[in-house]
């Protein structure tokens, strides 16, 4: 979907997620900055997995926090076989410039074991502050 240098990779027992943010032109309803974020699932490893879910939190440089947990992918529960792709786009609001931090719930298919596995951390830069937060 996306092609850029500027990803952020996490991997866990053969599960590769890629991730990406950018700000985007218009702001939230309430004026608070809006940012697009991208996430690739790819499935490296030997068996069938289930993604259940995802828990996002947003944190601004105030320390503010908003944290949510979400059951499956906008109303899908993915599943891929060894070698699959799952891709996702979002987006996430905060007042400040934040860090964007979660998990993706995973099910292996082969034993139904459950597990969470890290997202990549995404600095969320706001466009009246050029200062990086996380990274």
């Amino acid at each position: 979907m996306y092609c850029n240098e500027d990803f952020y990779m996490a991997q866990e027992d053969g599960i590769v997620i890629s991730a990406y943010q950018e700000l985007l032109d218009e702001k939230a309803a309430n004026g608070d900055f809006c940012w697009g974020y991208y996430l690739r699932i790819e499935n490296n490893s030997d068996e069938k997995i289930s993604l259940l879910g995802k828990s996002i939190s947003v944190t601004d440089i105030k320390g503010n926090a908003v944290s949510a947990v979400y059951n499956g992918f906008n109303g899908q529960t993915p599943v891929l076989e060894p070698g699959e792709v799952f891709e996702f786009e979002d987006y996430a609001t905060s007042k400040a410039s934040a860090v964007l931090s979660g998990s993706c719930l995973v099910e292996s298919k082969k034993n139904r074991q459950i597990r969470n596995i890290d997202l990549p951390v995404l600095s969320l830069i706001a466009n009246d502050n050029k200062m990086r937060v996380l990274h």
